[in-house]
């Protein structure tokens, strides 16, 4: 869990110093989302039913690992470190199931740092999840491929946000053309209930400080609130474009392309240059160990050529 300076002071271990919600997150299913359109309308109906008291009165799940090493052949081999991404990304653990955002973080943090990993793949099956937490999942991601080789591989669905956490990998793969990926695109819907209180003959004073501030509650949504709620789907978008353009080198015209918010098969999401190849898991594990062998060799070289550089200088 930890350990302690010179002065007796415990550290807690850096990887376990992302800290996680205590408490039910209910604002995490009203805010901003990054998530497959058909998914969010099965969420917005599971949501419809949910009990709120008995929601937050439960409390925060506790966290999950989805942390596995796997080994490769060879004495004295590094493992894979595998991190499944899966189900909604959320940052504390959802009530409804997936991936606690934060617990990702966790398990990519250590495995970066573990000596006997030599490469991490990120296994995605999974249609997104709230704009919360995503991009420190992403920047979590670029950080490890600093260390080591992280790869991702998507099994049947990797969209919206975790799409946006697949393309900081340095290579994607798809497990069958018809795996779906991409739904570059984000999502906030306000109910406007004004005109079913009308004719129900109910209506809503707002008292407010600013036009801002009484967006929804029965109320009709002004055409000034409307274009506040957009400002704010298009600025998040924008650091959504950002990250995709970059993590998988794409020009503006190719991101234009591919940023209407629809997934793509993976046949087609290769050809747009949103994965890089489809294969089955095992075939993407084979050819991480070899890169794991290979970039070991590179580094036993260049610790050679260090050593000997030295000594002819010196001759």
């Amino acid at each position: 869990m930890g350990n302690t300076d010179a002065t007796g002071v415990f550290i807690m271990d850096e990887f376990l110093s992302i800290h996680a919600p205590f408490f039910a997150r209910f604002i995490d299913y009203s805010g901003l989302w990054i998530v497959e359109p058909f998914s969010a309308n099965q969420i917005l109906q599971s949501l419809s039913s949910l009990d709120l008291k008995a929601h937050v009165d439960h409390g925060a799940e506790p966290l999950k690992s989805a942390l596995e090493k796997i080994p490769t052949a060879g004495a004295g081999s590094k493992a894979i470190a595998m991190v499944r991404l899966t189900g909604l990304l959320m940052k504390s653990q959802s009530s409804m199931g997936g991936t606690s955002t934060i617990q990702a973080r966790r398990d990519i943090r250590q495995a970066a740092a573990d000596p006997d990993v030599g490469a991490i793949l990120l296994a995605i099956d999974s249609p997104g999840g709230t704009v919360a937490g995503t991009d420190d999942l992403a920047a979590e991601i670029r950080a490890a491929r600093a260390a080591k080789p992280v790869w991702a591989h998507i099994e049947d669905l990797g969209a919206s946000a975790a799409y946006w956490a697949a393309s900081q990998a340095s290579r994607i793969t798809a497990n069958s053309p018809t795996a779906l990926a991409g739904s570059i695109g984000t999502v906030q819907r306000i109910e406007d209930n004004s005109a079913a209180n009308e004719k129900d003959g109910r209506r809503t004073l707002t008292f407010a400080t600013g036009p801002l501030k009484a967006i929804g509650g029965g109320s009709k949504v002004t055409d000034e609130q409307a274009a506040h709620i957009q400002s704010l789907v298009e600025s998040v978008q924008g650091s959504f474009d950002a990250a995709v353009k970059k993590g998988r080198n794409l020009s503006s015209e190719q991101l234009q392309a591919v940023r209407h918010g629809g997934v793509m098969t993976a046949t087609k999401a290769m050809d747009a240059g949103l994965i890089d190849g489809i294969q089955p898991l095992g075939k993407t594990l084979a050819e991480m160990a070899r890169e794991i062998k290979s970039s070991g060799a590179a580094r036993s070289q260049a610790m050679n050529d260090i050593g000997v550089l030295p000594m002819l200088v010196r001759g």
